[in-house]
Order: C-alpha cells, then sequence, then structure tokens
C-alpha cells in the first residue's frame, strides 16, 4: 500500500504510526524504503526508546526528514496506559487512518474509534473472517466506522488526492488561436457546422486565406472535416 502511495500520488504523504512491533514499525520501514517522511508517535519521553529493538529505526526515521513526536517528559515514568493515550496524537495527526490489521480487540481499533470521533476518515483493508489480525478490521468495516479499501487507488480515490500524471501523458497546452481562426471558431459554434462559401461570405475572409486557415485549424485538432465540405468543431 504505502510503496504504491508513493508511487501513485502527486505529493509525497507523511506516514503517521507508533513505532511498535508489528504493523507500526513495518508502516515506518516502508515509509523510508520509498523516501517517504514518517512520523513515530511515543509513548513515553525522548530520553528512551521502546521497544529497545526499534532504537535503529527510530534514528533513522529522523535522519531521513522525519520526526519522533511526544507529549510525555523524560522524566515520566512509562507505563502501559500511555499506549493508549498516545493514539490520539496518532489519531489527530491523520488525515486518513487505515487499519490494516487488527484482532478483535486492540490498539488499532482504540485509535479507529478516536479518529472517527475526530472526524477523520477511518479506512480498513479486509480480510478472511478465519484470520485473527482481519476480524479487527473486518468489524470496523460491518460496523460502518471504516470505509472498505484494497489498496492504494481506492485509497487515492476515496481521499480524493491528486495522482501523478499516467506515464507516457503530459499536460494539454491551451491553444492560441489566430483572430482568423477564432472568427471561424466562434461560427462554427453558433452555427454548430460550415462550409466554405458559407464562411467566407459570412465572415468576410479571402477563400485563398480561409482555406489556409482552415487547414492549420485542423492540424492543431480544433475542427473536423465532414463529407460534404462540411467543418465542426472537435
Amino acid at each position: 500500500l504505502i510503496d504504491d502511495l508513493a508511487a501513485k500520488l502527486d505529493s509525497p504523504p507523511v506516514i503517521v504510526s507508533g513505532l511498535a512491533y508489528g504493523i507500526d514499525i513495518a508502516a515506518h520501514r516502508a515509509a523510508m524504503n520509498v523516501g517517504l517522511p514518517t512520523v513515530a508517535v511515543l509513548a513515553h519521553g525522548l530520553n528512551t526508546i521502546y521497544p529497545a529493538a526499534h532504537r535503529n529505526a527510530a534514528a533513522e526515521i529522523v535522519h531521513k526528514g522525519g520526526m519522533l513526536v511526544t507529549d510525555y517528559m523524560s522524566k515520566s515514568v512509562m507505563h502501559k496506559g500511555n499506549f493508549v493515550a498516545r493514539n490520539r496524537i496518532v489519531a489527530g495527526l491523520a488525515d486518513c487512518l487505515v487499519v490494516a490489521e487488527s484482532a478483535e480487540k486492540g490498539g488499532a481499533l482504540i485509535t479507529a474509534g478516536i479518529a472517527a470521533a475526530y472526524n477523520r476518515d477511518v479506512m480498513a483493508l479486509p480480510g478472511r473472517t478465519s484470520d485473527k489480525y482481519s476480524r479487527g478490521c473486518n468489524r470496523l468495516i460491518a460496523s460502518n466506522v471504516a470505509a472498505l479499501i484494497d489498496g492504494a487507488d481506492a485509497l487515492i480515490e476515496a481521499m480524493q488526492w491528486k495522482s501523478k500524471p499516467t506515464e507516457g501523458t503530459q499536460e494539454e497546452l491551451p491553444v492560441t488561436m489566430s483572430p482568423d481562426e477564432q472568427s471561424i471558431a466562434d461560427y462554427l459554434t453558433a452555427n454548430g457546422e460550415g462550409c466554405i462559401n458559407e464562411m467566407c461570405v459570412t465572415l468576410g475572409i479571402p477563400i485563398s486565406r480561409l482555406m489556409t486557415t482552415l487547414i492549420d485549424m485542423e492540424f492543431k485538432g480544433i475542427i473536423i472535416t465532414y463529407p460534404g465540405g462540411k467543418y465542426r468543431l472537435s
């Protein structure tokens, strides 16, 4: 999902998670692997990193332009309740919360509930009903707390984020028309179609110049020639 977001979005998203075991650290590492900034919300002061196994990842987050965020002082005592409390910061920082995996009970469901209360968009990836770590996601979807997404495209569409231009395409440049071309375009707009003799008389453009102008407009894709010598706007 994160790989596809990095490849498809016009502006790089910031990935916010909690530096914990499981999907949290996977999200941070996936973001760093594709060059996306990531924010880790800690449940303790900045004097330590928990779990200790993620110290190198925390340092890498900062070195790669991300951030470690906490509302705990370094002297604060770390306890289990901190991890639930910090979820409100994760929810508050996110434009959209995506639950990728969750058991029937867990921190992800708490965070999803907080995000919904904050009027954030909540999405969830569905899974088989027999999978332990899909039950929470399925429950969020079934209770209408989360919208179902099946990948990056669905998330981008749901959030109406701007995608990168498709490879091999380029933005069309506005067509600049001469005064004669503009007159012809206005005539065809008003009448639906026109032939050379009618436009020559009505617009007062000499026939040789009119024919040259029509050819130029056809090359520019402004008009289309139809059988019987009729011209219409493309």
